[in-house]
């Protein structure tokens, strides 16, 4: 039940993460450097997605550490004045992201027992 839970709070993120990679090609081209530091970020995210669904706190806190690294790097360095539709996805990707760490920090938690 937490594994389905879980998998279902990951498909918002999926879905504007997806876009949001399409964009990249097709709407504001982005350079080797930016496509490398993704690669990065997507690295970070799949661990802490493995981390999540295996309920091992200690690896989602550092993969979670290592992907805020990343991805400030990203904003900080390539993320200024960005188009609004780009914007648009980021916000909304940042959102079903943290509802997807909401939901796995609450199935954690002493509050939730699932069967």
């Amino acid at each position: 039940m937490r594994a389905a839970i879980i998998a279902v709070s990951l498909v918002p993120f999926m879905y504007y993460a997806t876009l949001d990679g399409i964009f990249h090609f097709r709407g504001r081209r982005v350079s080797l450097a930016e496509h490398l530091v993704h690669v990065a970020i997507g690295l970070t995210l799949a661990i802490v997605f493995a981390a999540a669904a295996t309920g091992n706190q200690t690896v989602l806190l550092v993969s979670l550490f290592c992907f805020l690294v990343v991805g400030s790097l990203d904003e900080f360095i390539w993320h200024h004045d960005l188009p609004a539709t780009e914007s648009d996805l980021h916000a909304k990707e940042h959102l079903a992201l943290l509802i997807f760490l909401a939901v796995t920090l609450l199935l954690d938690s002493p509050l939730v027992s699932l069967p």
